[in-house]
């Protein structure tokens, strides 16, 4: 090969920077061709007397052997160099770093540079492996200093021989890349692990547009072109807190924890765009969170955003929390920059011990007053129906303001779709239902309500205690906010209604109909799943159930509850204790529920005379008379069926004296046996489905009993 001469690649150009990332890379590629000549010309596998120098890189002679031998020690290319050719390398290197200082534009590969805090030796190594990107010259040139035809990309062995300083040792650079920082990180993983320097895909993409193309996730926050999702209504003081800790010098971790939406992630957006800075929110939600982390840190450096990590915690197998990993934040901490800052998100405290200052912000759930305040601002100007308030929603639903933001942009949606652009109080209700995530199936079974108002049949004071009760969800805002009795009562601002009847008297209708009316999801307590042999498993399953009623939003209903309200007893063995602090637990679970419970028994003396203390409505539920069965019998009968004209309405409420559950099933069969026969709905057909009923109950109808209906059984 004739003598290689290196173009002066920068002198005349030293008084201005550089003004395109092209013309560094001429630069850089001239500078790198002259750097591997010098490392081809002093490392001559051959000697000079071998004829088979052409087929280097594909042949192993015994000359060759004996002369790799000879040449063991050698190294660094820098140690081999004679002076003229140390001065010209150094020259051109000194004159890339004199146009680098001078450069006052910026583009990808500068900033890349600059961003990572990468030293000369790193940068070096980025240069080589991108040149083999850009330029396929380089592919051979590789292959053939590595004697080895299918090696196209440079090893970390041929980058430490190019550049390894004159004064250090192979063994030190080669173990850089074994570190896990963000010099690394600009490398594919797997290529690495196989001594190859290959630049990753994130890098590349950068190097050639100047910005990332998010991975699953990530997401990256532009506070200087993007907005946050919605106004910061709540949490102002965690905001000016905020402020104070990301204006302080020196790295810090700043620990945002809390329930799920309360507004941990929206916090910080806020604050990227009150300080126009960009932002990539890392979800760590996944199953290689030590992979996502990587990528996220390298997303960051890239383009000069700031870090914050979400879903810190674990769950096990049962679906608990755990704290943090401490070998996934050590592993944030080790590729991010130790001037930074970094944010992590988690609704559990960080417990682990850091190297940096950590900082931890709680976020409460938000207050009622606050909730008022979420639904006003997310819903602006679009129109509730009338009799429906943001003060109802937020006294209903106990939402986070992710949830409540979620909830209104549905409604608001779907009601521009509309002619009026009115929300109406079944659309809300139904889109904050679906923001209500629970587990409360496993324990109770969901009740669709199907009766109003127009379906109770019951004397005009119990009625209308149930509508005072409908009445304390309604206006809770106002008595407990508003007139503040907040701070008068500490607890018990739930509603607890006791139903007490005999079977059939209309309690579980009843329960549908203030569901129906508070347009609530109602959820009936299977008590035999909750009532455990086993010391500790009641009370354990009556925790799950109230937490997931805080969850969901919904009507506690337990039917039959003198079952598990039952009063306490004399302590005469460790069952009676036992059973006694089930009933005591269950009392406080009552009183500090802040939601709708409903419990219907058809024995009231049996319940705990403590139990009465704490119930907010009692209702009792009468027998019903011959007036009402009648009207029971009316009522139950739907507008659309067939009816014909011979139904003696008062006889059959006067002849049988049943429950509003009895004539439901009568009613119910009658219908039957009219579509069988293909008729209208008559009195045969009523007085045969009666019959019918009063025999399960083991009560026989003498036929001189029905008078002139008699007849209508044959």
């Amino acid at each position: 090969m004739e003598e290689y001469e290196l173009r002066d690649v920068s002198y005349g150009e030293m008084d201005r920077g550089y003004e395109s990332q092209w013309e560094l890379m001429d630069d850089l590629f001239t500078w790198l061709d002259f750097l591997l000549y010098l490392f081809y010309k002093h490392h001559q596998w051959l000697g000079p007397k071998n004829d088979m120098r052409n087929m280097m890189g594909l042949v192993v002679s015994r000359e060759e052997f004996e002369h790799n031998l000879t040449k063991a020690a050698q190294l660094g290319l820098v140690t081999q160099l004679d002076e003229e050719e140390a001065d010209q390398l150094e020259g051109a290197e000194a004159a890339i770093q004199v146009r680098l200082e001078r450069t006052t534009c910026t583009f990808p590969l500068l900033e890349l540079f600059q961003r990572c805090g990468l030293d000369a030796f790193e940068r070096s190594c980025v240069a080589l492996a991108y040149a083999g990107t850009l330029d396929q010259k380089y592919e051979k040139l590789f292959a053939y200093l590595q004697d080895d035809i299918t090696r196209k990309t440079p090893s970390t062995a041929l980058a430490v021989q190019l550049f390894l300083p004159g004064d250090s040792t192979m063994e030190e650079y080669i173990s850089r890349f074994f570190r896990r920082d963000t010099f690394t990180a600009l490398f594919d993983q797997e290529r690495l692990a196989a001594g190859q320097l290959v630049l990753c895909t994130t890098v590349l993409e950068f190097l050639s547009t100047g910005t990332v193309t998010p991975l699953p996730g990530l997401r990256l926050f532009d506070g200087n072109v993007e907005t946050p999702s919605g106004p910061l209504v709540i949490g102002k003081e965690a905001a000016r807190r905020l402020d104070v800790l990301f204006r302080e010098p020196g790295a810090r971790i700043i620990c945002l924890t809390g329930g799920p939406g309360v507004g941990k992630r929206f916090q910080v957006e806020h604050l990227m765009a009150r300080t126009g800075q960009r932002c990539v929110f890392v979800s760590l939600d996944c199953e290689r969170p030590e992979e996502r982390v990587r990528e996220g840190v390298l997303a960051a450096r890239l383009t000069g955003a700031c870090l914050c990590c979400g879903h810190m915690e674990q769950q096990d197998g049962e679906g608990r929390l755990l704290p943090p990993e401490e070998k996934i934040l050590q592993t944030i901490l080790d590729l991010e920059p130790a001037h930074e800052k970094v944010f992590f998100l988690s609704r559990l405290p960080i417990r682990a011990r850091l190297s940096r200052l950590t900082v931890e912000l709680e976020l409460p759930d938000p207050t009622e007053d606050e909730r008022v305040d979420l639904f006003r601002a997310f819903l602006g100007d679009v129109p509730l129906e009338k009799g429906l308030t943001v003060e109802e929603l937020a006294s209903k639903f106990r939402f986070s303001p992710r949830q409540v933001e979620l909830a209104c942009r549905q409604a608001a949606g779907l009601a521009r779709l509309d002619s009026d652009g009115v929300i109406s109080s079944q659309r809300m209700h139904q889109c904050c239902y679906r923001q209500v995530v629970h587990k409360l199936g496993d324990l109770a079974t969901p009740v669709r309500p199907a009766f109003r108002w127009d379906d109770v049949v019951m004397p005009q004071d119990q009625k209308k205690l149930l509508q005072h009760a409908c009445g304390h969800i309604k206006y809770r805002h106002k008595v407990y906010s508003d007139w503040g009795f907040e701070r008068k009562i500490a607890y018990g601002r739930g509603l607890s209604i006791l139903f007490a009847g005999a079977p059939g008297t209309g309690k579980t209708m009843c329960a549908q109909v203030i569901a129906n009316e508070l347009n609530m999801e109602m959820y009936k307590i299977n008590i035999s799943q909750i009532v455990s042999k086993y010391i500790g498993e009641t009370e354990k399953n009556l925790q799950a159930v109230f937490a997931e009623a805080r969850k969901s939003n919904c009507i506690l209903f337990f039917d039959e509850c003198d079952a598990i309200f039952g009063k306490r007893s004399e302590v005469k063995d460790a069952h009676d204790r036992n059973a006694n602090v089930e009933v005591a637990y269950l009392l406080q679970q009552i009183e500090e529920h802040d939601g709708v419970c409903i419990m219907a028994t058809n024995l009231i003396g049996n319940i705990d005379a403590a139990f009465m203390r704490r119930i907010t409505y009692v209702i009792h539920f009468p027998f019903p008379d011959a007036a009402m069965r009648e009207e029971i019998y009316r009522r139950t009968m739907p507008r659309e069926a067939p009816v014909a004209d011979d139904i003696d309405w008062a006889f059959l409420a006067e002849k049988f004296q049943l429950s509003g559950g009895h004539i439901k099933n009568i009613v119910l069969s009658a219908a039957f046996l009219a579509a069988l026969e293909d008729s209208p709905i008559g009195m045969s057909h009523l007085l045969r489905a009666a019959v019918r009923e009063l025999k399960k109950n083991e009560i026989v109808v003498v036929r001189e009993e029905l008078r002139e209906y008699a007849d209508l059984l044959d």
